[in-house]
């Protein structure tokens, strides 16, 4: 088997993850920039790669993208300390095999890159891969399942339903469908349907002429041609009038 690469800038988390790493079985072996890494790469391959997402001379995003270019079937996991939505999207979407947020557990991440390291032994028909694998190589928090569906649906033209409680982030989710888009130039609009009245609704989404109705002093567009070549948020539609 191949060694897993890790690639961080900070020294603490290169030390941590090889010790661990070890303790597991697993060969390692240890980079401190991109460029390191790049000059590897024309000698060697590693079974799995585990990068950070920021780091001085680059970015573990665009070493993902050229390894999806040049080794379209390693896995890569993307490490950071930014634990945020566009992170996350951005490394899915780029081909990721996963998204690892510091701190970390420890045993977790171990156990993660194992994982990816059997699904890479699978892939090579080897007969390494260990007969006790997790059949359920997908299973992961419930966030990065969320990041995984946005990198999946944003290319798309479809409409997404997006179900949630309230305060669980649902528009945060619709912007980042937004910015991850063909659209992400185009506007985003919000509206929260359940504040308007029913007899008021069908103005506000479609617009009216003037003198359409009494009071129609002007023409006003509707939120849909607003939001013509972007993206329209429909809020609370279940509690829509």
């Amino acid at each position: 088997m191949k060694p897993i690469w890790i690639v961080d800038d900070d020294q603490s988390i290169r030390f941590v993850l090889e010790k661990a790493l070890e303790k597991a079985g697993l060969p390692v072996r240890s980079f401190s920039n991109i460029r390191d890494v790049q000059t590897a790469l024309s000698d060697d391959a590693p079974q799995v790669l585990v990068s950070d997402i920021r780091m001085p001379g680059g970015s573990g995003i665009e070493l993902l993208q050229e390894l999806k270019r040049t080794q379209p079937g390693l896995p890569v996991i993307i490490m950071t300390a930014y634990s945020d939505l566009d992170s996350a999207v951005s490394a899915f979407q780029s081909g990721a095999f996963e998204y690892l947020s510091k701190p970390f557990d420890l045993e977790k991440a171990v156990d993660l890159i194992q994982r990816a390291v059997d699904e890479s032994l699978r892939e090579q028909g080897g007969e390494e891969a260990r007969i006790d694998a997790p059949e359920l190589l997908g299973q992961a928090p419930a966030m990065q399942d969320v990041f995984r569906a946005i990198g999946r649906l944003s290319p798309s033209q479809v409409t997404v339903l997006i179900t949630g409680e309230s305060g669980t982030g649902k528009e945060l989710v619709a912007q980042a469908l937004h910015r991850h888009s063909p659209r992400a130039n185009g506007p985003f609009v919000a509206i929260n349907t359940a504040a308007i009245p029913r007899d008021l609704l069908e103005s506000e989404l479609f617009g009216h002429e003037r003198g359409a109705f009494t009071g129609a002093q002007t023409s006003r567009r509707g939120r849909f041609e607003q939001a013509e070549g972007g993206t329209l948020f429909l809020d609370e539609i279940g509690d829509m009038p």
